[in-house]
């Protein structure tokens, strides 16, 4: 029998092994030796290792006095401890016991979504950072110029661009001349930001809103006075430019029978959610994305737990094939489309006082670096 020293593993059993372990024995292998920081950081291992993951859900919460993490329970000020928040990825098994990804003040940072497991946030008003929680990775972005103390930087999408191998965040800079558009891309990697011109189209583009499917990210454009898809807007994230595409069947003349429409992506394919005579909602889905042709797909009942408070629910993925994830009221519901019956619904956090469920899709956790930006 040889020794422990001169047991070997070829490059496909230690691949298969790495790929069941948690992300903090990853990282560990890595420093084992140079061969295994190769298997480890291969982009084939790196795509693997994240289709793996358990998917989970990302909410935010208020932490309330005593709920803050132990680290800051030493701390003297209360009140600083009650505004305080987590961002907390929740699993959809027998558990459903949620983990923090992180603690943050939000006078401080703002949280702004996520991309293959990285969270984006605002950093005061000038800056954005990328945060890697498996990995523990900054990503910091190079900041737009300001034209005032005032200004603040708004991300429209947060988005892997393929051709540069980067991470890239579209955003606006809020309070400048209105005859300067100020619409810019940052990168990680780049030493500036880079500017658009006049390429944003009409209308409120939201970040919690976009789906990226196709290469391209998805938005519902609302008109200021009503609540009902105008019309999308569709970001390709290869040549970056805009274009418009058929919105869904939802009527928009009448917002009283249709209500909190939202998009997310189904089994492959742009869907999206709307309120009708509540407690029901329903489905729509892109059946041809070339062609641009919606279908109804179904109308599911959902429960209401507070009368008194106003009723929205909305679609925000779904899970193994059936599955369609709901939030509304604080809570999440499965519900199963292929028995057309609420699966479960589960009260998300400890209090009530959630602030939302982050609403534009599944996160999985991931290892994928963040090309650090130049001194």
């Amino acid at each position: 029998m040889l020794p422990p020293e001169e047991i070997t593993l070829n490059d496909d059993v230690l691949t298969e092994i790495l790929l069941r372990v948690p992300p903090k024995s990853i990282l560990r292998a890595r420093a084992v030796s140079k061969h295994w920081r190769h298997i480890a950081t291969r982009p084939c291992f790196l795509t693997a290792y994240a289709l793996r993951r358990q998917p989970e859900i990302v909410a935010f919460f208020r932490l309330d006095q005593g709920d803050e993490p132990a680290d800051d329970k030493s701390s003297t000020n209360s009140k600083y401890n009650k505004i305080k928040k987590a961002v907390c990825a929740i699993p959809f098994d027998d558990d459903l016991e949620g983990r923090p990804l992180l603690y943050y003040d939000p006078t401080t940072m703002l949280f702004r979504g996520f991309c293959y497991g990285l969270l984006l946030f605002n950093r005061g008003c000038d800056s954005l950072l990328i945060w890697n929680p498996a990995t523990r990775q900054v990503g910091p972005l190079p900041s737009p110029p300001m034209a005032s103390s005032r200004a603040s930087v708004q991300p429209f999408c947060f988005y892997y661009h393929r051709p540069s191998g980067r991470y890239r965040v579209l955003c606006h800079v809020d309070d400048i001349p209105a005859d300067d558009t100020a619409n810019y891309i940052l990168s990680t990697g780049a030493a500036e930001p880079r500017r658009l011109g006049d390429t944003m189209p009409d209308g409120v583009l939201r970040e919690s809103s976009a789906v990226t499917l196709h290469g391209s990210l998805h938005w519902l454009i609302h008109p200021a006075k009503s609540c009902n898809p105008d019309k999308m807007v569709a970001f390709d994230t290869v040549s970056e430019k805009f274009r418009t595409m058929a919105p869904p069947p939802v009527p928009a003349a009448d917002s009283l029978i249709y209500k909190t429409p939202h998009l997310f992506e189904m089994n492959g394919a742009l869907a999206v959610s709307a309120m009708r005579d509540a407690p029901h909602m329903e489905v729509w889905t892109l059946e041809d994305y070339n062609q641009e042709r919606w279908a109804w797909r179904l109308r599911i009942g959902i429960p209401q737990y507070r009368i008194c408070s106003p009723f929205t629910a909305s679609a925000i993925g779904v899970l193994e094939v059936n599955m369609l994830v709901v939030q509304h009221d604080g809570r999440v519901m499965l519900h199963d489309m292929a028995g057309k019956r609420n699966h479960r619904t589960v009260k998300v956090g400890t209090t009530g006082d959630i602030s939302t469920v982050w609403r534009h899709g599944i996160y999985m956790e991931s290892l994928v670096p963040l090309t650090p930006s130049p001194s």
